[in-house]
């Protein structure tokens, strides 16, 4: 059970529906801007309701006041701190860092996420880091709470006292294609193993969507608690949402031509009264709570939404009409029935269209990496004795560099994982370096931070067995972040002396 307080105990308690509400840095340590979000806080904390105000991190990937910050002066007002913890611009040192700062402060509802890809500011675009994934940092969080954290060093307990967080996890229910929509859930899948306490969802307005991940949710025997997101867009702001300026986000067009329909009328509440709505509808499908999220949102503007949700009560269903806007031509998992309702799950995938362009280099390395057949063997004395010296290690790194460069793009990171994304290199393919799946950012199969390519992992699920289902994709091994110290070393000999993420130790006396 995660750390005790308002918010948890609100939400893991079934017979509350729990409300966030999203607030958002700007740049600057102080100003109007930061006073009207201290303000907000202090409304809402004598209102009661809300429970939780989450506060970004870099929202957007542009440099923003630090949560911790405005969490510290939001605690004052009885309310709980929900901080963002993005990736992008960490390293894992500089998280293990703030984990122990914010437990430290005791700040123990965090939101993991990788982020999105840095933005123009100082001098131009930062560097990214992504050096851990959002997987990977939740398995971190939870070893360092369970005292099973591991440095590789000889000492290789840790040194410091076990540590909690209430761990929060992200996904996306509302990709258009399949291959995007399946990898969203069997990452979520992952994310679960690696012991997310509780998901909010991308911003979306299909109800079918909404109902299906919570479907998906039960009939995968996880229950967790689920806040579907409930953003307030103005006009202004779904008109770029429609533009495809917000990553992994798709707008649809219906709810822009609702909204210009409502703005010609004069009716400014009506996008406080659809919200309200979709909050009645989405606890009426079984979500434990929302996450209300909006621009130019008061805390008057919040109070009527909320009252108006009260004042709606639990007969949810003939509002379902008012809130559903669909995203032409997406792919369901369940297909709405003519009710409206989702259908009958979809008994077979798709993935493996090109499913044969893996297959020469899986025969390559079946020959080479995979004891105890004779080549492999062969191989791997060569290349033990390639390492004996610096300059045969050195030659057989130049060949190495040269044959998967040209074949693979190949970085030399020293610890390949070719063999587990289909033979495409990660590296050198994926702008965000991701081994457990894809990000959000995705959108139509393109990727976040070059449109004009196919996202990696979607390029990763048209090569995958055909058999492949989302089920297996969620249970596949755990790929742990990478090790740095070998960068610019040769994979080849780190296969087989040990080293790399495969940890099997070459044997010229093994009979394996």
């Amino acid at each position: 059970m995660p750390t005790q307080n308002i918010f948890t105990t609100s939400l893991f308690n079934p017979n509350e529906f729990t409300i966030t509400y999203e607030l958002v840095p700007g740049q600057g340590s102080g100003g109007r801007r930061v006073e009207k979000l201290l303000e907000f806080a202090a409304l809402a904390g004598q209102d009661g309701r809300i429970k939780a105000l989450s506060i970004t991190d870099n929202a957007g990937g542009h440099p923003a006041l630090a949560p911790i910050a405005i969490g510290s002066e939001i605690r004052k007002t009885g309310i709980e701190p929900l901080l963002h913890f993005s990736l992008k611009d960490k390293n894992r040192s500089q998280i293990e860092s703030h984990l122990f700062l914010y437990h430290r402060k005791n700040f123990n509802n965090l939101l993991v996420m990788g982020g999105d890809f840095p933005r123009i500011s100082y001098y131009g675009q930062a560097r990214p880091v992504f050096d851990l994934d959002s997987v990977q940092t939740l398995q971190l969080m939870r070893d360092m709470e369970e005292g099973t954290y591991r440095s590789g060093v000889k000492s290789d307990h840790p040194r410091f006292d076990p540590i909690t967080f209430n761990r929060g996890c992200v996904v996306s229910p509302f990709k258009v294609t399949e291959s995007e929509q399946v990898w969203q859930y069997a990452k979520f899948l992952q994310k679960t193993r690696a012991g997310a306490h509780f998901v909010v969802t991308q911003l979306g307005y299909d109800i079918c969507k909404f109902e299906e991940f919570i479907r998906f949710l039960r009939e995968s025997g996880i229950s967790i608690p689920v806040l579907g997101n409930v953003f307030v867009p103005s006009l202004a702001v779904a008109k770029y949402m429609g533009k495809g300026q917000v990553p992994g986000v798709v707008f649809p067009e219906q709810l822009i031509h609702r909204m210009e329909q409502e703005q010609n009328s004069g009716n400014r509440e009506a996008r406080l009264v659809r919200a309200a709505k979709l909050i009645c509808v989405l606890k009426g499908l079984g979500y434990s709570g929302v996450h209300l999220g909006g621009n130019g949102l008061s805390f008057d503007n919040v109070k009527f939404i909320l009252d108006t949700f009260e004042e709606l009560g639990s007969n949810w269903e003939p509002h379902r009409p008012d809130v559903h806007f669909p995203v032409a031509d997406a792919w369901y998992l369940y297909p709405p029935a003519r009710t409206g309702a989702c259908g009958t799950k979809k008994t077979g995938l798709t993935p493996g269209r090109n499913n044969a362009a893996q297959r020469p280099h899986l025969i390559t390395h079946n020959l080479l990496f995979s004891p105890p057949n004779l080549t492999s063997r062969l191989f791997g004395k060569l290349c033990m004795f390639c390492s004996r010296t610096r300059l045969r290690t050195s030659v057989l790194r130049a060949f190495e560099r040269w044959i998967k460069g040209l074949l693979f793009h190949c970085r030399m990171c020293g610890d390949c994982t070719l063999e587990e994304s289909t033979y495409i290199c990660p590296q050198s393919g994926c702008p965000k370096n991701l081994l457990n799946g894809p990000c959000g950012g995705s959108r139509n199969q393109t990727c976040e931070v070059f449109p004009d390519r196919l996202c990696f992992w979607v390029r990763v699920y048209n090569r995958l067995d055909p058999r492949s289902d989302i089920e297996k994709l969620g249970s596949l091994p755990f790929m742990h972040p990478k090790n740095w110290a070998l960068d610019q070393t040769s994979s080849w000999i780190n296969f087989y002396n040990g080293t790399d993420h495969h940890r099997i130790k070459f044997d010229n006396n093994s009979k394996q």
